[in-house]
């Protein structure tokens, strides 16, 4: 009898400890089980992750707030809208004389410009803006030869000036080689203050160039690590639309076609920071078919050293003074700047 309770008991026992057997067996095939299905996705994501984060780390231009003068070359993002201002005051230590000196102006003459420009992307690799400035001019201390019709020897007026609209494709992506390249086409309207002209404002109310201006070029942009290089060709063709009051009557003028070539290179020296440097210049050729206009473009080449500030990631500051070096026939500017870039 108790041989028969042992072997039962014995049974039961090897029941039990198959079964603990079979149970340990099956729990260590649980946890193969559990870090296969764990690991699964982990596989599945990190590719993704790994994709990302190349895209954010691989080599390419840094964001900037882009040259003061100089037009920029990549278009904005689609569908995105942006806004920039500039806060630009212009004195004249000189006037350029037909062979290249700078003498004096005969007076104090100083101007405010406030250009707001209107920035968006309608679709992939197209931008437009439009340009409204705003323009104060005032002088004082006039020399006497100078002076207005009653003797005035300062003068002051405010205006909107010409309103530029631009578009501009690029056409042409950057390369490991080759530069990004935009063509850009725009017009220049006379809105500005350019007709019946005051002489006892001395010229002040002489805003805006009082033509249609059609503009045709192209930028450039390429990133040579660290710099980020910039460049602008831009041909100027404006059509007047006043005529001047000769003594046989009525005159029509064209005021001087003219040639934009501009280089701006951006050093980031930091997260935030970033140094600038532009050399900007303007070339003109007299048109022997009419009469010049009364306000008409001048040859100058000048430098603007300058610094950025990237504030967030949709605001951006700029400072810098623009210094006009050489010149023909024209006035000599010396310009402190500020500019904020905001994309909304």
């Amino acid at each position: 009898m108790m041989l028969t309770q042992f072997k039962l008991k014995g049974s039961s026992l090897g029941k039990v400890l198959a079964g603990l057997m079979l149970a340990c067996f099956v729990a260590g095939l649980m946890p193969a089980a559990v870090f296969a299905q764990a690991g699964s996705p982990a596989l599945m994501d990190k590719p993704p992750a790994v994709a990302e984060e190349k895209k954010e780390e691989a080599p390419g231009a840094p964001t900037t707030c882009g040259p003061m003068i100089s037009d920029t070359c990549l278009p904005i993002t689609t569908g995105k809208f942006a806004m920039q201002v500039w806060w630009a005051m212009s004195l004249y230590p000189g006037v350029f004389t037909n062979n290249w000196r700078s003498v004096s102006p005969g007076g104090n003459f100083q101007t405010f410009f406030m250009p707001v420009k209107f920035i968006y992307g309608p679709t992939k690799d197209l931008e437009t803006y439009v340009v409204v400035p705003f323009v104060y001019n005032w002088v004082n201390d006039i020399n006497r030869g100078l002076r207005g019709p009653n003797n005035e020897s300062s003068a002051s007026f405010s205006s909107i000036g010409d309103i530029t609209a631009v578009a501009k494709y690029n056409f042409l992506p950057e390369g490991t080689y080759m530069p990004a390249l935009t063509a850009v086409g725009g017009v220049g309207f006379p809105t500005g203050h350019a007709s019946n002209l005051n002489p006892g404002r001395l010229g002040q109310d002489a805003i805006g160039t009082g033509s249609f201006n059609f503009i045709t070029g192209l930028n450039l942009f390429k990133y040579i690590n660290p710099l980020l290089v910039h460049g602008q060709i831009w041909f100027n063709s404006p059509i007047n639309i006043y005529k001047i009051h000769g003594e046989e009557g009525p005159i029509n003028v064209r005021s001087r076609e003219y040639l934009n070539v501009n280089l701006a290179l951006e050093l980031p020296v930091a997260k935030q920071w970033v140094l600038l440097f532009e050399v900007y210049s303007t070339w003109t050729w007299q048109n022997l078919n009419t009469f010049q206009g009364y306000q008409t473009p001048q040859t100058v080449i000048g430098i603007l050293p300058g610094i950025e500030f990237l504030a967030t990631d949709k605001l951006a500051l700029a400072a810098g003074a623009s210094l006009d070096l050489w010149g023909k026939n024209g006035v000599q500017k010396f310009t402190p700047m500020i500019t904020a870039f905001y994309t909304f």
